[in-house]
């Protein structure tokens, strides 16, 4: 099996960062997972038909709350280089405060404004907080389903992945747009 690379400096530190304050759970070494719905919701590159069928589906790869998707027609190597950092975003949007149905109208504008400016690259920060009465998370979900969806195709969504640590980490998605 191949030995995976060193972390880099930044990716060490950010983890660091993360785990500041952590203990370790009494009663040895355990695998932790997360809910039994997270585990039913991972999944390794899961085409996601677009409604309406005038674009190809999406493949999409769940982790845990880590949530990445590509186009049929973009190469696995362009969502690795976004997942790296390579894009930087060029234009970003905030999604605290709002409402789901407000969110995903706001997005939608964001983005056909910023392909429309030239932008290949965009943050939508969406937060990683729970943000309804039940405690699951709301506008992360809706992003990720609004971004297979037909009407970010024709938006002209290529790629998303969650941003790097140093720009939002899960709490945050990086899209890359169709020139």
């Amino acid at each position: 099996m191949p030995k995976s690379p060193p972390p880099r400096d930044d990716d060490a530190r950010a983890f660091e960062e993360a785990m500041r304050g952590a203990r370790r759970i009494e009663g040895g070494a355990r695998r932790v997972t997360g809910s039994p719905a997270a585990a039913r919701g991972s999944s390794k590159a899961r085409a996601v038909p677009a409604p309406g069928g005038n674009r190809p589906p999406f493949e999409v790869e769940r982790v845990g709350d880590a949530v990445a998707g590509r186009a049929a027609d973009v190469s696995a190597e362009v969502l690795r280089a976004l997942r790296r950092g390579d894009h930087r975003p060029e234009a970003r949007l905030d999604l605290h405060g709002q409402t789901r149905d407000e969110a995903l109208r706001a997005v939608e504008r964001f983005i056909l404004r910023s392909r429309a400016d030239g932008d290949r690259a965009v943050l939508v920060i969406h937060g990683r907080g729970q943000n309804s009465e039940a405690g699951e998370p709301v506008l992360r979900p809706a992003l990720h389903e609004w971004l297979t969806s037909a009407a970010a195709a024709r938006a002209g969504v290529m790629a998303f992945a969650p941003a790097p640590a140093r720009a939002g980490g899960t709490g945050a998605t990086v899209v890359l747009l169709r020139r």
